[in-house]
């Protein structure tokens, strides 16, 4: 019993100073990678308390994360843009490249959680995170459709229940999050 009052505690705590660290837009991955960092430690029995594993998570790749942001901002701009333009010109051929623009921009989302969720477990450079993880997100596609389905069941939560946002939502879903990655990444920690 009180192993879960903690549990829960811990977890608001940190959905709180994701959002806090969140504030600056442009530290959002950053603010993510503290938050699945501390999870991780917190899963893990490593903990040294909430806020300095998560100010160790913050800081460790904050670089990595802002150009993360910029990346991820830039494509899905590009993509929002491709996609409005072709289904402007409203004939098929559009709507199969719009398609086919769409399939890319979920292939790419998905690379995307998989570098925040490979970041704490990661000392390599840039473009074989990215590598690394687009191969592990098709490598593990029944892992990564469940990925996908906690996410958009996150978006209803927040949809019919706007508090649990500031709660526990973000941290209660990287908390799950962690335990369905680090069944995939220890088959690859070497």
């Amino acid at each position: 019993m009180y192993d879960i009052a903690y549990l829960l505690s811990d977890l608001i705590i940190l959905n709180i100073l994701w959002i806090i660290f969140s504030l600056p837009l442009i530290t959002v991955f950053a603010s993510t990678e503290g938050l699945f960092y501390s999870i991780h430690k917190l899963r893990e029995g490593e903990s040294e308390g909430n806020l300095k594993e998560f100010w160790k998570g913050f800081k460790k790749n904050i670089w990595w994360t802002i150009i993360n942001f910029i990346i991820a901002l830039s494509v899905i701009t590009i993509l929002y843009i491709d996609v409005r333009f072709f289904l402007m010109q409203n004939n098929i051929i559009s709507y199969l490249l719009s398609g086919l623009i769409l399939s890319f921009g979920l292939m790419f989302l998905i690379t995307l959680i998989y570098t925040l969720l490979m970041l704490p477990y990661y000392n390599g450079t840039f473009l074989v995170l990215w590598k690394n993880s687009f191969l592990l997100g098709l490598g593990y596609l029944p892992k990564t459709a469940l990925i996908l389905f906690l996410f958009i069941f996150a978006f209803f939560v927040v949809q019919f229940v706007p508090i649990s946002f500031f709660i526990i939502l973000i941290s209660g879903l990287a908390y799950i999050l962690d335990i369905i990655f680090s069944g995939i990444i220890k088959k690859h920690i070497k």
